[in-house]
């Protein structure tokens, strides 16, 4: 009885093992027993599998780092990036601006406060300051144009090469400043374009007055006449002149191109305006509501368009003489009524 006793437990117990066994033997590919000679891993399989995936994603990375961009450089929140630019793109910048912004940039640092004076292109006009006089208004004019053309050696500044100007007369003082600031940018050699556009403040002058400021601006001219010589377009507006003034002035004017005359008149009779300019280079003349009963271009050769709008007289005031290069003839005048 005993042995049969002890025969059944070792049949129980070997079925249990060989149960055991093929619960083993069924068990995922994958899956490690937490026990047994047979399941502890190699020495050295576990740092070579490790060393193999450093190495993969290393080669990742380099492929990502040369397909894509570099990333921006990094700059201080307070940084000043504009200023950090060369010399010219400021210049550059500037150029673009209306002139009094360009000028209140120049508040900006040290570095942008020199920057105005190195400008190609200065445009001023009179109109744009403010004052309770006119005078008040060209002193603001001339202490701008002060700042602005006073100038710099050659060698540290970008030569002014357009100066367009916008004033008053008559105003003595304010014109002396104008003609020898002009004079001393002209004598650089660099200037392609001046322009001087000017007016009376006030358009109730008489004529005896007109005719006065008419030959203040001739002295002016006389005064300097390198600045005149450089010009190359003039506007004058409500000024009365004598019979030769015109052709004085043109001729004195070597680069002048382009003549415009508003609202100017004749002192004297007859008003016949005469230009005889054989040897200048004149292009373009404008006669807009000119006082005068004719007009006679004797010698113009190298005029090439005419403008005439709104004449006193009933008839064309033009009178065409020696214009070889003339292509245009531009006329305007309102119909009368009856």
């Amino acid at each position: 009885r005993a042995c049969r006793e002890s025969t059944k437990s070792k049949s129980a117990a070997s079925r249990r093992g060989s149960k055991g066994s093929r619960i083993e033997m069924v068990a995922p590919r994958g899956r490690r027993s937490p026990s047994g000679p047979d399941r502890r891993p190699q020495a050295g399989g576990g740092e070579r599998s490790a060393g193999g995936a450093a190495a993969s994603e290393q080669k990742a990375a380099a492929r990502v780092s040369v397909n894509q961009p570099a990333p921006p450089p990094k700059f201080n929140a307070g940084a000043d990036r504009i200023s950090a630019l060369p010399e010219h793109l400021l210049l550059e910048i500037l150029e673009r601006l209306d002139l009094r912004e360009a000028v209140r940039a120049g508040a900006l640092s040290r570095r942008w406060r020199r920057l105005p004076k190195h400008l190609s292109r200065v445009d001023l006009d009179v109109a744009h300051f403010q004052g309770a006089t006119p005078l008040e208004a060209m002193d603001a004019f001339t202490g701008a144009a002060r700042s602005l053309l006073a100038v710099v050696p050659l060698a540290e500044s970008s030569a002014l090469k357009s100066l367009i100007l916008g004033f008053y007369m008559p105003s003595p003082p304010h014109l002396s400043t104008i003609g020898r600031l002009v004079q001393d940018v002209v004598s650089l050699g660099q200037t392609e374009c001046l322009e001087f556009c000017i007016s009376l403040p006030s358009p109730s002058n008489t004529v005896p007055q007109r005719a006065e400021i008419g030959r203040q601006f001739m002295s002016f001219c006389q005064a300097y006449p390198v600045a005149f010589s450089w010009l190359t377009s003039l506007a004058l507006e409500r000024l009365a002149f004598g019979h030769s003034d015109i052709t004085e002035l043109i001729s004195s004017c070597g680069r002048l191109r382009r003549l415009t005359l508003r609202t100017c008149r004749l002192v004297d009779l007859p008003f016949v305006l005469k230009i005889d300019t054989p040897c200048s280079g004149i292009q373009e003349l404008k006669f807009l509501c000119v006082g005068c009963t004719r007009i006679d271009l004797i010698s113009v050769p190298k005029l090439r368009q005419v403008v005439c709008h709104s004449w006193i007289s009933e008839k064309l005031p033009l009178h065409f003489g020696y214009v070889p290069e003339l292509r245009s003839v531009l006329l305007d005048s309102r119909a009368m009524a009856w």
